[in-house]
C-alpha cells in the first residue's frame, strides 16, 4: 500500500486546526457525569473520500458517539423494517423544541424525528433482533460496520447515562403511553443508553459520514452497510433536524447535512464526494461542539462544499497519464537526442484531465502525483479538456502545483480550452510555465531534459553530411557514397511549402541545415502540427517505397537545404547497387517501425490512470 504522502488537504485540515483550537468558547456537557471530565481542549478532525483515503489532524481521542449514532442507527433500522413501519412511529420534522423535550407530533402521534431523543429511542427499538440483546448487537455490529472497525462501549459512560437518565426515561414512558414502545421500557432505554455509549474518534465519524455519502458502501472495506435507498431518507432528515435547533442556519452557513452529539462530535457528508468528522467537548447552548461548527464552515467554504451549490457534475476525472519514455512530443530529434529521452524521459510526467473537475476528482490527482514511486523532474498537468474547476478543485490544484514547485520539479500547466475553467486557473501557483498546447509543453521539457545532457536547443553549424543523417548512420560508407551520388540538393527559404499533401511523391529528404514542420489538416479545416524536423533527420520515406501520394504537408520553417533521393534515382540504386538500396529500405522500414512503436505507446497511454 502506497504512503500516504502529505499534501494539500493535509495542509488545509492543518490550517483550520490551528486556527479552530484558539477557540475556548462553551462548556463540556456535565448533565452526565462522564462526560464532564472530558479534556476542553481536546480537538480531532477527520475527512474521508469515497474510495477509502482518511485525512485526519489533531487528537485522535476516544469518545462516546452519543447523539451522533442517531443517524446511523436510523438507517439500520429503515433498511430492518422498511420505511413504511419506521415512519409509522417517527417522523420526519423539524421540531423547535429542545432536543430532550418530551413531546410527540399531536397531529400524527409518532415522535417528531429520528435525531431527538424520543425518536431515538422508538428507532432504537425497531433495528433487527428476537431479544433487547439482539438488537444491541446489531446496533453495535452496524455502528462497526459504518466505522469499518470493531467498535466497543464505554461501560462507565454507560452506568453514567444509566444513573442520571430520568428524563429519558420520561420520554420513553411518554412514548409507551403513546402506544410507540412496547412494555419493557427499561430495556429499551437501556438498549438506547448502551447506543450512545459506543467509543469512535473523529476519524471514525469521518468515514461513518462517507459512508452515507458513498450510498451505504463503507469506503474503506467496501461492505455495504445499508441499502443504497436508505440512505436519501436518512441524509434528508440530518440536513433539516441532525444539528438541533441550529439545523437552518447550519444549513445556511455549511450546507451539509450532519449530526452533532453533546460528547462533542460531529459527523458530516457531502453526497457522492466525502464524509467529516469532528470531536471537541466544548459545546454551545443548543449541544453543539462550537469548535466542530467552526471547523466545518471553514473547510465548507473553502472547499466550496456547499450541497446546494449549483454544480455540473458530468464526467470528472483522470482521462490517462504517461511519461515521455513512452510518449514523445512531436518534435524532431537527433539519433543521439532520441536516445537520452528513451533512457531518460520518465522524468518528464504529464497527466489529462477531463470533464468537470471538483473535490473528488481532484483529490484523486493530487494523490496519484504525491505518491507517484518513479522520480519526477518535470510534471504536466494537461487541462486543456476540462470543462470546469470548481471552488474546491481550484483550491487543491494551487496547493499542488506550489507544493511540486517548492519540491523542485518543474511544472508545466496545459490551460483548459474553455473560458471559464481557463479563468478559474489563471491564478494559479506561481512558478509554472503556461501552455495552450500538450505537445508544446512536452517539448518544452524535452528541451529541458536534452539541455542537462549538453544538448544545447540550436540547430547544428553548417551542413549535416548525408554519412551523419540518423537514417544512414548506420550504413556502410560505400552504401552512404552510392545513395549520395544520385541525390540532389534543393534550397527552401523560410515559409517555402515543400509540397502539399496529396501531392505526388517526389522523393526522400534528407535535411542539411534548417528545419520544417510537418502538419495535416484536421476535419475543422484547421492544420495540426504532427512534427518538426530538424538537420540529421529525414521525411518522406513511406511515400519513395509505396509511390503513393504524400499524407502531410511539409513547410520550411526557416531556410533550409535539403539532399533529396528522387523515385527515378531510388529505381536507380535498385538496379545499379541492389545491395546498397536494400541497406537502405532496410534502413527505412526500421525507422518506420520505430516511429509505431511510439504511436503504440500514445495509444496505449489512454488505458493508462
Amino acid at each position: 500500500m502506497a504512503v500516504q504522502v502529505p499534501g494539500p488537504i493535509d495542509e488545509l485540515l492543518a490550517d483550520v486546526w490551528r486556527s479552530v483550537a484558539e477557540i475556548d468558547d462553551g462548556e463540556v456537557a456535565t448533565y452526565i457525569p462522564e462526560l464532564a471530565k472530558a479534556d476542553p481542549a481536546t480537538f480531532g478532525m477527520g475527512l474521508a473520500t469515497l474510495d477509502g483515503q482518511v485525512y485526519v489532524a489533531g487528537e485522535l481521542v476516544p469518545f462516546t458517539i452519543q447523539s451522533v449514532s442517531k443517524p446511523f442507527v436510523y438507517a439500520l433500522a429503515l433498511a430492518d423494517r422498511g420505511h413504511a413501519d419506521v415512519l409509522a412511529k417517527v417522523g420526519t420534522e423539524p421540531t423547535g423544541d429542545p432536543f430532550n423535550s418530551i413531546s410527540i407530533d399531536e397531529a400524527t402521534g409518532r415522535a417528531s424525528n429520528p435525531m431527538v431523543n424520543a425518536g431515538a429511542i422508538v428507532t432504537s427499538s425497531l433495528v433487527r433482533g428476537g431479544s433487547r440483546a439482539d438488537q444491541l448487537e446489531r446496533i453495535v455490529g452496524g455502528l462497526s460496520a459504518f466505522a469499518g472497525r470493531d467498535l466497543g462501549i464505554d461501560q462507565d459512560v454507560f452506568a453514567s447515562e444509566r444513573a442520571t437518565g430520568d428524563r429519558n426515561r420520561a420520554i420513553a414512558w411518554f412514548m409507551r403511553s403513546a402506544g410507540l414502545l412496547e412494555d419493557d421500557v427499561d430495556e429499551q432505554v437501556d438498549l438506547y443508553f448502551r447506543q450512545c455509549s459506543v467509543v469512535v474518534t473523529a476519524r471514525d465519524l469521518a468515514v461513518m459520514a462517507a459512508t452515507l455519502a458513498n450510498g451505504g458502501v463503507n469506503p474503506v472495506t467496501r461492505e455495504q452497510v445499508v441499502p443504497r435507498d436508505v440512505v436519501a431518507s436518512v441524509l434528508t432528515v440530518m440536513t433539516t433536524c441532525g444539528m438541533y435547533d441550529y439545523a437552518g442556519e447550519w444549513l445556511y452557513r455549511v450546507g451539509l447535512p450532519a449530526k452533532s452529539g453533546v460528547s462533542g462530535g460531529v459527523a458530516a457528508a457531502l453526497p457522492g464526494q466525502l464524509g467529516l468528522g469532528v470531536h471537541s467537548p466544548l459545546l454551545d447552548a443548543r449541544g453543539n461542539s462550537v469548535r466542530g461548527v467552526v471547523a466545518a464552515e471553514r473547510i465548507s467554504r473553502t472547499l466550496g462544499l456547499h450541497l446546494l451549490l449549483p454544480s455540473e457534475r458530468t464526467r470528472p476525472g483522470i482521462r490517462r497519464s504517461y511519461r515521455d519514455d513512452a510518449v514523445r512530443s512531436r518534435r524532431g530529434r537527433t539519433r543521439a537526442q532520441t536516445q537520452v529521452l528513451d533512457a531518460e524521459g520518465s522524468a518528464i510526467a504529464v497527466v489529462e484531465l477531463t470533464g468537470d473537475q471538483g473535490f473528488a476528482s481532484t483529490e484523486l490527482l493530487v494523490r496519484l502525483v504525491l505518491e507517484d514511486p518513479t522520480p519526477t523532474r518535470w510534471r504536466i498537468v494537461d487541462l486543456r479538456r476540462v470543462t470546469r474547476v470548481d471552488t474546491a478543485a481550484q483550491a487543491l490544484l494551487d496547493g499542488l502545483l506550489a507544493q511540486l514547485v517548492a519540491g523542485g520539479v518543474a511544472v508545466a500547466l496545459v490551460e483548459p480550452r474553455a473560458e471559464t475553467a481557463r479563468a478559474a486557473v489563471r491564478t494559479l501557483a506561481a512558478g509554472v510555465e503556461r501552455f495552450t498546447d500538450a505537445d508544446a509543453a512536452l517539448e518544452w521539457a524535452e528541451t529541458e531534459l536534452l539541455g542537462r545532457r549538453g544538448f544545447l536547443d540550436e540547430l547544428p553549424e553548417g551542413l549535416v553530411p548525408l554519412a551523419q543523417q540518423d537514417l544512414l548512420h548506420d550504413l556502410s560508407v560505400g552504401v552512404v557514397t552510392e545513395i549520395e551520388a544520385r541525390t540532389t540538393t534543393h534550397v527552401f527559404p523560410a515559409g517555402t511549402v515543400v509540397f502539399e499533401e496529396g501531392a505526388v511523391a517526389d522523393g526522400l529528404y534528407f535535411v542539411g541545415a534548417g528545419q520544417v514542420s510537418a502538419d495535416v489538416r484536421t476535419r475543422t479545416g484547421a492544420r495540426r502540427r504532427l512534427s518538426t524536423i530538424a538537420a540529421g533527420s529525414a521525411f518522406g520515406e513511406l511515400a519513395i517505397v509505396d509511390g503513393k501520394p504524400r499524407s502531410t504537408r511539409i513547410s520550411a520553417l526557416e531556410p533550409t537545404i535539403c539532399h533529396v533521393l528522387s523515385p527515378q534515382a531510388y529505381a536507380d540504386l535498385q538496379a545499379e547497387a541492389p545491395v546498397a538500396c536494400a541497406e537502405l529500405t532496410l534502413a527505412i522500414a526500421r525507422s518506420l517501425s520505430q516511429r509505431l512503436r511510439y504511436s503504440t505507446a500514445d495509444v496505449a497511454a489512454f488505458e493508462e490512470t
